[in-house]
Parts: C-alpha cells; sequence; structure tokens
C-alpha cells in the first residue's frame, strides 16, 4: 500500500494488491488488513472525538477485493445477508460507485456503529465495501468514499503479501520468551488469588437487576464479579514506553502490572467517548474502558462464565471489524467483551467455560490505528445476531473491581502522581477497587 500527499488537505490512497485508489483528508488513518481474510483490503478512519461520535478514531469504511466471489454471486449473497439479519429490518438500495459503476446496498446492519455494505463490480472482480455512518444508511462522507473509489486490475497478487491466514492468526502463540513470562505471571495470580478470597460464589438476583435499571443503564448489582483483565505481564512501566494516543505510558520503570483510567485519552467509563447505551440494534458502550497493555500480555475474561465469541469480524459483514480480535464471555444475563487482543488463548472456543484465572488471550491493538490497549465492557440483556454477537440491551456501570495483585500503599510516581491502593478488603482477603476516575492508575 502507498499514500501519496496531494496539496495540504488531501491525500490519495492506493492499494496494488487490492486494485483500488481513492482520495481522502490528509488527516484521516489508513489501516490495512493484519491478516488474510477471505477478502483483503483496508480500513479507513477518521479522527474524532466525543463531538463528532465517540471513539479518539472513529471507523469510516473498509474496502476490500473479495476475491473469493464472482459477479454472478453478489445476488445470492445479498439475499443471503437480507436473511440472516431479517431481526434488523435491513433495507437494501442502489448506489453509484466511483465512476459510474452500480453497487448494491444493505443497510440497517449492527455493529459498533450503524453499518452499511456495499457489493460492486468491475469487470471480473468484485469488491465489497463497509461503511460506518452516525445514522443507519448512507451519509455524506459514506457516499463521499464511495465516489472517490477507483478501481483497477491489481498489480500484485494478494498472496504475494504473505499475510497469515486468519485461522491461524486467531491462535497465534506469543514469542517463546513473553510466553515463559506468561505462564510465570499466571502461576502467581492463581498462588495469589487462592490466598486473597479464593474464586468469587456470589451470583446476581434478578431482583438486584431490575431494582437498578434506570435508562438502559445498570448499576454494578452486588452480587456481580468484574475484575482487572490483566496481570503483571504488563509492561508500560517497566521500560516499555509507547504513545498512547498522546500520552507516554511509561511512568512506574521497573514496576510492572499496571494500567490506568483510561488509555484511550477520555474512553474511560461514563465520559461518552465510547458511545451508546440505549440502541436497540447496535452494540452499547458508553461505559467501556480502554486499559493500556503491553503487546502480548495476559488478558484475563472481565468476568467469569462462558465463551460466546471467540475471533475475528470478517465473516459476512463486518460491523464489529474495528473490535479486532475479541472474545465475548456470558454470566448470567450478562456479556463481558475484552477486544483488540493479538490473538485468543488455545481452548479458548464458543462454549468453554472460563473462570478469575482463565487466560482468554493476548493484548494488542487489532481493529484500528490504535496502541496497544485491552477494551472491556459489560452489559446486560443482550441480544444475539445470528452468528453469535450481541447487541442492544442495557449498559453496566462499574461500583467494584476486583484486582488480584494490587497493593494497599503507593506513592505513584517521581512527581507523586498516581493513585494505586486498593479501597476495599472484604473479610476472605479480596481486594477491591471502588474508585473509579479517568487518568487513575491501578495495579492488576
Amino acid at each position: 500500500m502507498s499514500s501519496e500527499t496531494i496539496g495540504v488537505t488531501t491525500q490519495t490512497v492506493r492499494d496494488e494488491a487490492a486494485g483500488v485508489s481513492l482520495e481522502v483528508p490528509d488527516d484521516w488513518r489508513v489501516q490495512p488488513d493484519p491478516v488474510l481474510f477471505n477478502t483483503y483490503g483496508f480500513a479507513l478512519f477518521e479522527p474524532g472525538g466525543p463531538r463528532s461520535g465517540g471513539h479518539e478514531r472513529s471507523p469510516v469504511a473498509r474496502v476490500a477485493l473479495a476475491y473469493q466471489v464472482k459477479p454472478d454471486q453478489i445476488e445470492g449473497l445479498v439475499q443471503d445477508l437480507m436473511r440472516k439479519y431479517q431481526e434488523f429490518s435491513p433495507t437494501r438500495s442502489e448506489v453509484v460507485v466511483g465512476r459510474g459503476l452500480r453497487g448494491t446496498v444493505v443497510s440497517g446492519l449492527p455493529g459498533t456503529d450503524p453499518y452499511s455494505l456495499v457489493y460492486v463490480a468491475d469487470g471480473d472482480r468484485v469488491y465489497r465495501i463497509g461503511l460506518w455512518t452516525m445514522e443507519p444508511g448512507l451519509d455524506s462522507r459514506a457516499r463521499g468514499v464511495l465516489a472517490s473509489l477507483r478501481f483497477e486490475q491489481p498489480t500484485r497478487p494478494v498472496q504475494s503479501l504473505n499475510l497469515v491466514p486468519v485461522e491461524q492468526a486467531t491462535y497465534a502463540v506469543p514469542p517463546a520468551e513473553q510466553l515463559a513470562l506468561n505462564q510465570r505471571a499466571h502461576a502467581e495470580r492463581v498462588l495469589m488469588t487462592a490466598l486473597e478470597g479464593g474464586e468469587p460464589t456470589q451470583g446476581v438476583r434478578e431482583a438486584d437487576v431490575s431494582a437498578q435499571q434506570v435508562a438502559c443503564e445498570i448499576g454494578q448489582p452486588a452480587g456481580l464479579f468484574w475484575q482487572t483483565v490483566w496481570d503483571y505481564t504488563n509492561k508500560f512501566y517497566s521500560g516499555y514506553t509507547t504513545v498512547y494516543s498522546g500520552t507516554y505510558y511509561n511512568l512506574r520503570p521497573g514496576d510492572p502490572g499496571w494500567s490506568a483510567m483510561s488509555g484511550n485519552y477520555g474512553s474511560w467509563w461514563g465520559q461518552n467517548y465510547h458511545i451508546r447505551k440505549c440502541n436497540t440494534g447496535l452494540l452499547n458502550q458508553y461505559y467501556a474502558n480502554d486499559w493500556p497493555a503491553h503487546r502480548n500480555a495476559n488478558v484475563y475474561p472481565a468476568t467469569t462464565g462462558t465463551v460466546e465469541w471467540a475471533g475475528w469480524d470478517h465473516a459476512d459483514s463486518e460491523g464489529y471489524y474495528t473490535l479486532g480480535n475479541y472474545v465475548v464471555v456470558r454470566n448470567g444475563g450478562y456479556r463481558a467483551i475484552m477486544a483488540h487482543l493479538t490473538s485468543i488463548a488455545p481452548g479458548i472456543t464458543w462454549g468453554t467455560s472460563v473462570g478469575m484465572n482463565t487466560i482468554i488471550g493476548y493484548a494488542g491493538k487489532t481493529g484500528g490505528p490504535w496502541d496497544e490497549h485491552v477494551h472491556s465492557r459489560i452489559a446486560y440483556g443482550e441480544s444475539l445476531t445470528y452468528n453469535g454477537q450481541p447487541y442492544g440491551g442495557s449498559t453496566v456501570w462499574p461500583n467494584k473491581l476486583r484486582c488480584v495483585s494490587c497493593r494497599a500503599n503507593d506513592p505513584g510516581d517521581a512527581a507523586g502522581n498516581g493513585d494505586g491502593q486498593f479501597d476495599v478488603k472484604d473479610s476472605t482477603g479480596a481486594r477491591f477497587y471502588t474508585r473509579f476516575y479517568h487518568g487513575r492508575w491501578m495495579r492488576g
């Protein structure tokens, strides 16, 4: 892929393997597919804050060559899509793409934002273009992307990119040195958990839920287990330096195991950088948090339960594409999401039971042009798409978060900043954080 700046306001993005070029604003970010899906292409992101749709870099489009599809298969694929997602009442329409090509649009699909999918043929090649918008349907931004697209015969085969197939990438094993560290950290976590209250045993009564539900939100019921999702394999404070959305996360050299609320320069609980808490047809993420985490650090489930999704969203409608490689765990009426994983741990497949100390995967930055972090969120009463992706329901805000290696006393960094001490220890010895605010440092 190459990017050529034109003037000071736009850039031309060109992908030789996909056979695509288009002109976009100069500040848009381009993210090539990190692995080989059943299509090949790139995603576009527009920088923005809460006023322009939530996440600091909001998704615009994914443009891909559907290299396994022939033009005469498009109609069947569109009909299949309409059938699979009929509960969302999707709409079908036609649109002009590029220089007069006719594309078929399916709008109203589920995702992290309202999502439309366009199929268009150029000669014997088929392209699949996904578009995220503020409201269902194609807005002016989406139509601008479609109008700007230019297709040409690829000059480089997709196979020459040497991308790892998604089936292999999903369960890739971290490097041996990192894996050894992960295993030691996990063994220590198991020991500490036994000394600090053991595995959680409380359950949530439905009465506790209904009593706290207000305007599609739920305050965390007393029986809902919720924990930090990392351990001391997180090396952000042990010589690992990165710029995370403009902030340097290297404040505690020689003292691993920390993370912060929040890593994504504002995506902390309840501040509307992750958006949506009442939409019945989309993924509600208002109380999601982004935890900075070192690449390939251990990731644990935010709550115990049963795995209901493990993998990438790439099959036929990539509305959840920006979550990257992710895992969904269900506990009763609750579902937790842990996203942007570099890979998923062996054995973590649909139907797997996971406990407090089950490693579900390894931290990464899949899904978009951001630094490594774990996107984590719990919701109640969600429905599932035909293939298991959650949507709707009520977002949950935290009252109590269990940690394992957290300490009673933390002086913070050299400048005196930081607040890493736990707030509550119960009669079993289990430790919890109960105060949540942006920038608070926590030890997993």
